[in-house]
């Protein structure tokens, strides 16, 4: 009998660690199935032929055939698709907000390109976005965004009377037959859903941009919390894009949004720009056609520094500089002077490797590059550079001719 059980037992243990010799190999990934809705232009719509189009879908596919994969694309509602995602109905959600609340539920990949929040309703309504100018107005958010939080969490308990719908549609033709005094939207796709349209010359942005934790200022790419392996992928893929020009040649056609908020010129001829809310220092001044911008660290979208060592916290960090660089009207071959600040000046040779590719050859600006005990955020690299910015009226005329 005991030999008997004793066999038995092996026999068990043999069967659990096969269960668990496959439940732990997994197959190569041979497809990523993104949530869309087809109905938010320019990010996901359907042209007149039926088929696929937007900002999410060129830059879906280019990730895809980064990481020779095929994408396959599921209708999804918005308001469900977290839950959906934990469902396994797909694999990932293209273009949504990283709030603190989300993270509790899901996690995200780099931000893939920047956001900004803005009160619509009619010319001359006198409405701005302030908890005093729309007590006892109806404001229309799109139910499971994060406009819809903000403006449940601020705003309602204010005495605002928040409306939420399903879809963008209604949202809007509620707005144009009244039945909403205005709406809170991203800049990019109210344009395309009204104020570019011959239905909204009665309407405009009102009052300054809206910001706020719950609205976030850039979108992500939203995978199931341990699916460590996806997001790990996706951001590996991104940053080729990023490298190769390819992430510029898809976006800069789709992210045309209205211009920041001009920042207030002092008697002397200053502009502070204002950084990140929180944060003791401007993101950039600007002195007559020169911008001075504060310090960079390659930080992910939780301000850590992101892993892989300094390689590609310098990457990241080159990242944010063309990005801010087009933010106030200059570019890459706009940049006089830089500073580099290395923990570890033995990094200089890694640095320089990276450095060096984000400048056009014959344009290398001006630098200096020290060596520190320390860096904020325990960062391994930091840089500072002065530019040249374009005028107004040039950089207009350079993006009419892409």
């Amino acid at each position: 009998m005991a030999l008997l059980q004793v066999c038995v037992a092996v026999f068990l243990s043999m069967l659990v660690g096969g269960f668990s010799t496959v439940a732990a190999y997994e197959p190569p990934r041979k497809d990523i199935r993104f949530a869309i809705t087809g109905h938010l232009p320019p990010y996901e719509s359907r042209n007149e032929h039926g088929r696929l189009v937007g900002m999410h879908i060129a830059l879906g596919k280019a990730l895809c055939r980064q990481l020779d994969v095929r994408c396959t694309w599921v209708d999804q509602s918005f308001a469900d698709s977290i839950q959906a995602l934990e469902a396994r109905r797909f694999d990932a959600i293209l273009g949504i907000v990283p709030t603190a609340q989300r993270r509790q539920i899901i996690d995200f990949t780099e931000s893939i390109y920047p956001l900004t929040t803005r009160l619509v309703a009619r010319r001359y309504s006198g409405l701005i976005p302030t908890v005093r100018s729309l007590k006892g107005r109806r404001v229309g958010v799109v139910r499971g965004t994060n406009r819809e939080a903000f403006a449940l969490a601020h705003w309602a308990p204010a005495g605002v009377i928040v409306k939420s719908y399903w879809l963008n549609d209604q949202l809007i033709r509620s707005l144009l037959a009244g039945d909403i005094d205005a709406t809170l939207q991203g800049t990019l796709e109210i344009r395309n859903a009204l104020l570019d349209t011959p239905d909204g010359q009665d309407f405009d942005f009102s009052g300054a941009t809206v910001s706020g934790e719950q609205l976030g200022n850039s979108a992500a790419i939203g995978v199931r919390k341990f699916d460590t392996a996806l997001r790990d992928d996706l951001n590996r893929a991104l940053a080729q894009l990023q490298k190769s020009g390819e992430y510029e040649r898809i976006t800069r056609r789709y992210l045309r949004e209205e211009p920041p908020d001009p920042a207030p010129v002092t008697d002397d001829g200053l502009q502070y720009h204002p950084g990140a809310s929180g944060l003791p220092f401007s993101e950039v001044v600007r002195v007559g056609n020169m911008l001075y911008f504060s310090e960079i660290l390659g930080l992910d979208s939780r301000r850590n520094p992101v892993r892989g060592g300094v390689a590609k916290q310098t990457t990241q960090a080159m990242n944010m500089l063309r990005e801010m660089l087009g933010r106030h009207h200059s570019s890459m071959e706009q940049v006089v002077k830089c500073t580099l600040r290395l923990r570890d000046i033995d990094d200089l040779r890694e640095v320089n490797e990276v450095y060096l590719s984000y400048f056009p050859a014959g344009r290398l600006p001006a630098r200096s590059v020290s060596s520190v005990r320390n860096l904020p955020r325990s960062a391994l690299v930091a840089i500072d550079c002065i530019a040249l910015a374009r005028d107004q009226e040039q950089s207009v005329a350079s993006e009419a001719g892409h």
